[in-house]
């Protein structure tokens, strides 16, 4: 992979500053999986209770939804590099915490609803920050291979993260591995410290205008762009049904296929596995593909297996379905930043961001609390069948969608 820098064509990993921020989101995300791993099967092992593990993704949601577009314009008139080093070590600080009361056997669940809150607040800051951030140090043309590369190292990350940490929970307890995540966060934050770019010049014009004037460009901006708006409805209503699935899965673990944490964190590397493959692929096409088609496709093969794995009681059958999951969805993953990435304009972008989060993301507590009444009505395995139906329609529906066909 390669990008130009001034006149010269040098290798992605020769890129110093890409290849610090590569590096360090590599190692933090792969602490996230390990901390996943623990969390969820922690309070399922505590509570046992659907509401109680929703209720968590509830607090890991909001602060995204409410404070979005905000962050997202607060965002274009800061140093990004200096934000993301202060997000980091915050949240290196604050996944500390549930791990050393876990030693002192004073974790409450009531602790990781405030954890989960804390650490929300600063994503929803550090995510759009990185996002506006990568296309300073990519050319536009390698846009899409440097956001396969970084794809291909969180789901590498995701292959070997929820297995080994599923191993780590039962040999040692769920603290360690969330001191674990908080290290990978401080290593992170040094890694972004030693990149080194020119502070842009858009940034002291901005602090001049009014900021609900910024805040109100970023949905503006989304509503008069073709593609863009029609991108956002379907996701947004695709993470309705999306939303429930990393909460309902621990319980298929436990009580579908009567397997342990071990067993979690191998379902969750499997996903992980099918993402590498298809971030392997997108990243040989060098972004020469038809983008829409592409996003749709992956999300309708992705829903279609969903559902399969919504009613399989093999352990083994539900690897691979979730496998195939993953594959789908790394399309979507990978290309839908390289688009926006490209048509934003790098001036816009962090307002953009935020607002498309919190647009996509709207529907996620509604969903989430839904779930937590409908988990004592209905069946897990029936509402991932179902699920799964209505994501695999929704990627059925993006076909029909012009703005979208033609990305």
């Amino acid at each position: 992979m390669e990008i130009k820098e001034g006149e010269k064509s040098i290798s992605i990993f020769k890129n110093k500053n890409f290849f610090l921020i590569w590096a360090g989101q590599s190692i933090s995300m792969f602490g996230d999986y390990l901390y996943i791993i623990a969390l969820m099967w922690w309070v399922l092992e505590k509570t046992g209770s659907t509401a109680a593990m929703a209720t968590v993704a509830i607090c890991s949601s909001l602060p995204l939804i409410i404070l979005g577009p905000f962050a997202g314009t607060y965002i274009d008139r800061v140093d990004k590099r200096k934000l993301l080093i202060f997000t980091d070590i915050g949240r290196g600080i604050i996944i500390c915490i549930p791990g050393l009361l876990y030693f002192i056997n004073s974790l409450q669940v009531w602790h990781i609803f405030i954890i989960a809150v804390l650490l929300a607040l600063m994503t929803t800051f550090f995510s759009p920050a990185l996002s506006s951030l990568i296309p300073r140090v990519v050319e536009k043309e390698q846009l899409v291979r440097a956001n396969s590369l970084s794809q291909m190292s969180n789901n590498l990350s995701g292959v070997f993260g929820p297995a080994l940490g599923g191993v780590l929970v039962a040999l040692y307890g769920a603290g360690t591995v969330m001191l674990m995540d908080g290290l990978s966060f401080f290593i992170s934050s040094i890694a972004i410290f030693l990149v080194r770019i020119k502070t842009e010049k858009t940034l002291v014009q901005q602090v001049k205008k009014k900021f609900l004037h910024d805040l109100l460009e970023g949905l503006n901006y989304i509503r008069a762009e073709t593609g863009i708006i029609e991108l956002v409805i379907l996701f947004s209503l695709l993470n309705f049904f999306v939303a429930p699935i990393g909460v309902l899965i621990p319980l298929v673990v436990k009580n579908i296929l009567k397997m342990g944490a071990e067993g979690f964190g191998i379902l969750g590397s499997s996903i992980s596995v099918g993402m590498v493959l298809g971030s392997l692929i997108l990243g040989m096409t060098g972004g020469k593909i038809k983008k829409g088609i592409s996003i749709v496709s992956g999300i309708t093969v992705a829903g279609f297996l969903l559902a399969l794995f919504g009613i399989s009681e093999s352990f083994w059958i539900s690897i691979f379905l979730l496998g195939g999951c993953g594959f789908g969805v790394s399309f979507a993953n990978i290309i839908v930043p390289s688009v926006l990435q490209t048509k934003i304009p790098h001036e816009k972008q962090g307002r953009v961001f935020g607002t498309l989060g919190t647009i996509s993301g709207g529907l996620r507590p509604v969903s989430l609390a839904l779930v937590g009444v409908l988990g004592g009505l209905l069946s897990v395995q029936m509402i991932i069948f179902f699920c799964g139906i209505f994501i695999a329609l929704g990627g059925l529906s993006g076909f029909l969608v012009k703005g979208i066909r033609k990305l």
